[in-house]
């Protein structure tokens, strides 16, 4: 089995709350599809721990902007930076685009947004030449993606399009984290999606007292878990 977790934005108490629940598990590798650190109040300890446990990671767009402060520079993009290391920074600039795990079903690809772009969306209901162009540009079974904040499943003739919602900032009206489970079942690749329950008040109440000056923003959103 192979977790896939992704969009923590600096989430501590949903990283910790999902990592407990996927350890009884016994995955045989957790892979981080980008966005470790911008947005909750806890940037370097979420990017500290995904260091400690040795998990690989890909870079998302806000590791990109927190690794090479773009222009225009948003408050929340200083604040978090400000709270990571140099050590931390680099590690963020050196995540690689994309990840691969070979297999005898077909490959397993892992990227952030698109296999072409941190930043494009591919939507749920995305159209199908959408959709089969993520294939064609991996010629991967299946493929695994964040940077929306919504959990779905799709499949597509034999191929497997997952997104496994967020971990810390979930933009599909439930506030729970999620995280996705993916594994080979009869010669083809399956996923389940798991919602874990967190402490949010807490984590809201830690942002509000961070000191981020877009803290209420991400605030409404923890709450809401919805991106408006």
């Amino acid at each position: 089995m192979i977790a896939v977790i992704s969009d923590i934005h600096g989430n501590l108490w949903a990283l910790q709350a999902v990592l407990q629940d996927l350890d009884p598990l016994s995955p045989s590798q957790v892979i981080v599809a980008g966005d470790l650190a911008l947005g909750g109040p806890r940037p370097a300890e979420c990017v500290e721990l995904i260091r400690r446990r040795g998990y690989p990671a890909i870079r998302g767009n806000t590791d990109e902007w927190l690794s090479s402060a773009p222009d225009p520079i948003t408050d929340a993009i200083s604040w978090a930076s400000a709270q990571l290391s140099d050590a931390d920074r680099r590690d963020l600039a050196d995540l690689p685009f994309l990840w691969r795990l070979p297999d005898e079903a077909g490959d397993l690809v892992v990227v952030h947004a698109t296999p072409w772009s941190i930043s494009d969306v591919v939507p749920p209901d995305a159209p199908e030449p959408l959709v089969r162009r993520v294939f064609a540009e991996t010629e991967a079974a299946a493929v695994a993606y964040g940077h929306i904040h919504i959990a779905y499943v799709r499949e597509l003739g034999d191929k497997l399009l997952v997104n496994p919602g967020s971990v810390g900032l979930p933009f599909d009206g439930d506030q729970r984290a999620s995280y996705a489970m993916l594994s080979v079942e009869g010669g083809r690749w399956r996923a389940t999606l798991r919602r874990v329950p967190y402490d949010v008040a807490a984590a809201v109440g830690a942002l509000r007292g961070s000191g981020n000056p877009e803290a209420e923003r991400f605030a409404r959103r923890l709450e809401r878990a919805s991106g408006r």
